[in-house]
């Protein structure tokens, strides 16, 4: 069987991951998409806007025929743990494989270059002086790789080309037998909050909800999204908001942050001070920001101390992957639970006690909603 993978977080989904998707089916040929996709929170250390669950159902309305979840410690982390935790997924399914990624280049030769470029000793010191100026890892990194070539600096400065170049990594480190398959992404960029006549981007598609803006919205998400986001309320988001404050209130004050994941030296000091002087929830973030981190660093590490990843960078590279979490499979596919290497999970109560996926699913419900705890079966028409 032929079986392209894809790694996503879908918060929400949004015409352009539509296109991506028929775009995957149409190159890879292939019989079967699985979507690996984050569960309720995001790389940005954010809550999803709407429940795993009901972004996995939307994939498969929109041409996915599984979706299977990507779990917090690989998603609470740098672009370089988020791909290697999809691509271990990927590599416990048989078949045919493929990986499918979108990215700003277009060219696939130049990203793949760009994955093999060495760090020498030249290198590493002009990152380590960019380091201990203050500067976050991924500016650090842009910055030192400017004075060997200015034009894969000008490339890894775009999210998602960064992803591919990790994914490039990732199937080249464990899972060779994985073929990549690169689809430029066409429309507003990633971090673009505006709406565009192509294909909007997921933060625009976002802000469009939270400002009200049903017209532009209609437009950029399939027919089931917008039946969902048309509703979004202002008042209601600034009540969740209150609810994780207080949530970050207890936690930061109440556990040792010294074992969380990504926890730098120093980091953990301003938090608890922001979390003690902070009036709400946007108050506390401009009060944790800093030159020397990122917003989202900030907002993962705060995330990962409220559900207690203690996952250190080696463990996240050495552990296997012991089971699959599916959150959705199309009727007439339901012969892909067959095909993984590992155990299949599809009820929350059958999953490990300890597993962060209970943790994030906890969180989510407490500020926002119930939501299923099982594999839901999904008829597209």
């Amino acid at each position: 069987m032929k079986i392209a993978l894809v790694i996503c977080e879908y918060n929400p989904f949004q015409n352009g991951h539509a296109y991506h998707l028929a775009q995957t089916r149409s190159r890879a040929k292939c019989d079967k998409i699985v979507c690996i996709m984050s569960g309720n929170v995001t790389q940005r250390g954010e809550l999803t806007i709407a429940d795993k669950y009901t972004r996995a159902a939307w994939a498969i309305l929109s041409g996915a025929d599984m979706v299977v979840e990507l779990p917090p410690q690989y998603v609470l982390t740098t672009a370089k743990y988020f791909a290697l935790g999809g691509v271990k997924i990927a590599n416990a399914i048989d078949g045919e494989k493929y990986l499918s990624f979108g990215s700003e280049c277009e060219d696939f030769d130049l990203i793949n270059k760009i994955s093999l470029f060495e760090e020498n000793a030249d290198f590493k010191a002009l990152l380590d002086g960019n380091l201990k100026q203050g500067m976050g890892y991924a500016k650090s990194f842009s910055l030192a790789l400017e004075n060997f070539s200015p034009k894969f600096a000008e490339i890894i400065s775009r999210p998602n080309n960064t992803l591919a170049i990790e994914y490039l990594r990732a199937i080249r480190q464990i899972a060779k037998d994985v073929t990549p398959i690169n689809v430029a992404r066409k429309g507003g960029d990633y971090h673009d909050d505006k709406y565009c006549e192509i294909f909007s981007s997921a933060s625009a598609v976002r802000k469009m909800a939270d400002d009200g803006d049903t017209e532009s919205l209609k437009k950029s998400v399939p027919p089931r999204v917008f039946e969902y986001l048309k509703n979004f309320n202002k008042n209601e988001k600034a009540l969740k908001d209150g609810k994780l404050f207080s949530i970050i209130k207890y936690a930061v004050q109440n556990y040792d942050p010294s074992q969380i994941h990504g926890v730098k030296e120093g980091v953990e000091n301003r938090i608890l001070k922001a979390a003690k002087t902070s009036a709400s929830l946007n108050d506390f973030f401009d009060n944790v920001a800093t030159k020397r981190y990122t917003n989202s660093y900030l907002a993962r590490t705060v995330m990962n101390m409220l559900i207690g990843n203690t996952f250190t960078a080696d463990e996240l590279c050495k552990s296997d992957v012991e089971y699959v979490n599916v959150l959705a499979v199309e009727e007439n596919s339901k012969d892909l639970l067959s095909k993984f290497k590992c155990s299949v999970n599809t009820k929350n109560s059958t999953l490990p006690p300890d597993s962060l996926i209970l943790s994030a699913d906890r969180l989510y419900s407490s500020i926002d909603h119930n939501f299923p705890s099982s594999m839901s079966i999904v008829k597209r028409l």
